[in-house]
């Protein structure tokens, strides 16, 4: 499977004596106020997601500051270039592709519009790649029909700031019936047809590592990774 973080500590104080939960909050109420322009439906007619080119959607998910040599531009989501995503799960997986010179401790949080949080400490390979990040098993489950934003705040020199960088993306829950018995893809289909990007993203990742020879999952994930603008990490290893 792909790499999974252990949670390394949960809402403590960081070095000034400030808060993560609201250093992280401060940090995306604006977007949260934005989410409301999300819209429900999504292309289904190839491998793209969400928007359309009408939409102008931004191309990066990345804000705050860079701090000297750390900077979150060495970090690249796995997500539509809209930044959102739909899951059918309850602790989705955020694939980031990582960089050699990335600070190897960050903050990974989720947070809804209305009453939920969760942060997590995580440890970031010192090898460049693709890692999972995901909820831990004692964090609170994601609700049905909700709409969350996640981030990922890197700790420059092991420290957390009100400006530190951060990687962000928005996740929206949709319940599904799986109704395929194992992992494959035609299951990464139809994640695809209900629009499930981040089902369909990790599960395509996990097939690559379980089946590395097989040329139709090769095309598979080149073929999404292409058509989201996201070509230059197509052939990084997935970290297991």
């Amino acid at each position: 499977m792909v790499q999974r973080y252990k949670t390394l500590c949960l809402l403590a104080l960081i070095g000034g004596g400030f808060c993560i939960q609201e250093h992280a909050t401060a940090q995306v109420t604006d977007q949260l106020t934005e989410s409301t322009r999300v819209r429900d439906s999504l292309p289904a007619d190839n491998w793209s997601f969400w928007p359309d080119d009408n939409d102008q959607p931004p191309q990066r998910t990345v804000s705050g500051a860079s701090r000297g040599n750390c900077s979150a531009d060495d970090l690249v989501a796995l997500m539509p270039s809209s930044q959102y995503g739909m899951t059918s799960k309850s602790r989705p997986e955020v694939l980031v592709a990582t960089a050699v010179e990335s600070p190897r401790k960050a903050l990974f949080s989720i947070q809804s519009t209305d009453d939920y949080y969760y942060e997590t400490y995580v440890e970031l390979p010192d090898t460049s790649g693709i890692v999972s990040l995901s909820l831990p098993p004692e964090a609170p489950e994601l609700a049905a029909d909700e709409l969350y934003q996640w981030s990922l705040i890197l700790m420059c020199n092991e420290r957390l700031r009100p400006d530190s960088p951060a990687l962000q993306g928005w996740i929206k829950t949709h319940p599904l019936e799986n109704t395929l018995a194992r992992a494959s893809l035609d299951q990464a289909t139809e994640y695809r047809n209900a629009h499930l990007w981040y089902d369909m993203i990790s599960l395509l990742a996990d097939l690559r590592i379980q089946e590395p020879n097989n040329q139709d999952v090769h095309d598979a994930w080149h073929s999404i990774l292409d058509v989201t603008n996201l070509t230059d990490v197509a052939n990084e290893p997935i970290l297991n």
